[in-house]
């Protein structure tokens, strides 16, 4: 039987902006092969920062002009000269988003794989072969605390239909490699058109600050500003695009939108241990069901959210949440 799919199944009533169609990105998959056994910590993966940035200070080319100068606009990008970017951006963030899967403790014995899904968007597209370098880079050191070693055995590339391939990995090189580019705005014209009640979940913490301080306590008016706000940064900083969005306009829209149930709770996941005392460092988790005759003009931000994640350490895989029709 020929199965159609409906406008209410998929595709956009509120138009998007033209301006996304310049918005490129690549997302891959990367297979990592556990070599010893470990036993893996809680949402060790969303602390992949630090082990990057302890593998890029030991990693022996970084002498490399060429590799030392796109590996840090990746991971630590500079902020820009431009007045409009520095407006709109106070702090750049990283050129690219992981999306690791939130694990509980777990053993990994040798041969078992992590799957590490990575978006690379705009300027971070040209830093690729830099961040694989660094990858297996880091596989030799180790994924946490310098235990877990691993090797990277596959990579696999998603299109814009969302089909998946390999890519010819030799495990050496990635230079000759070409993954496909897709558009940001292919991938919201096949994203389901969500009706109805709503329910917003947020699958790893999402920690945001509001004066300096977390947020313990959140409803929807609270956190969208923020993934407003990371989606204008992302695209300006990386894409070079502006939207023409009166954001003042959507932020009272977001207040006007009321949750039906919230679940939201803040949830402690690691202790940072400084000079003086350890901090529990924490983020909102559970989820809010949300409703209203104006929320159809933010869906397609809210699902741009769920590519790039929201909060402090979202390049990283923390404020991960996901959009689902009740």
């Amino acid at each position: 039987m020929v199965q159609f799919i409906t406008e209410v199944e998929l595709g956009y009533q509120v138009p998007l902006p033209p301006e996304l169609q310049r918005v490129e990105y690549v997302k891959l998959y990367f297979h990592l092969e556990m070599v010893t056994f470990y036993n893996l910590p809680k949402l060790a993966l969303l602390q992949l920062r630090r082990e990057l940035q302890q593998a890029l200070k030991t990693f022996s080319t970084l002498d490399d002009g060429d590799f030392s100068g796109s590996i840090e606009k990746l991971l630590k990008p500079s902020r820009s000269d431009d007045p409009v970017v520095k407006r709109l951006v106070q702090m750049p963030a990283p050129a690219m988003i992981m999306s690791p899967s939130i694990l509980r403790q777990e053993e990994f014995n040798s041969k078992q794989m992590i799957v590490l899904p990575v978006i690379f968007i705009g300027s971070g597209i040209e830093a690729i072969s830099s961040f694989v370098d660094l990858l297996q880079h880091l596989g030799s050191r180790g994924i946490y605390h310098g235990c877990g070693q691993f090797q990277l055995s596959t990579i696999e590339a998603e299109d814009g239909s969302g089909w998946r391939s390999v890519l010819d990995f030799d495990g050496h090189s990635f230079e000759h490699l070409i993954p496909p580019v897709c558009n940001l705005i292919w991938w919201l014209e096949r994203q389901e058109h969500l009706v109805g009640l709503i329910k917003f979940e947020i699958i790893s913490p999402m920690r945001i600050l509001k004066d300096g301080k977390p947020v313990f306590k959140a409803d929807f008016a609270d956190i969208f500003p923020f993934i407003l706000r990371r989606v204008m940064a992302l695209l300006t900083s990386h894409a070079g695009v502006e939207l023409p969005l009166d954001m003042e306009h959507l932020i009272a829209i977001a207040g006007r939108i009321k949750a039906s149930e919230n679940r939201l709770k803040w949830q402690d996941w690691r202790t940072l241990k400084g000079n003086f005392e350890a901090q529990n460092l924490g983020g909102l988790m559970g989820h809010l069901c949300i409703d209203g005759d104006e929320l159809p003009e933010l869906i397609w931000l809210l699902q741009l959210g769920t590519m790039f994640n929201c909060g402090k350490g979202a390049a990283y895989g923390a404020g991960q949440f996901r959009l689902i029709c009740s």
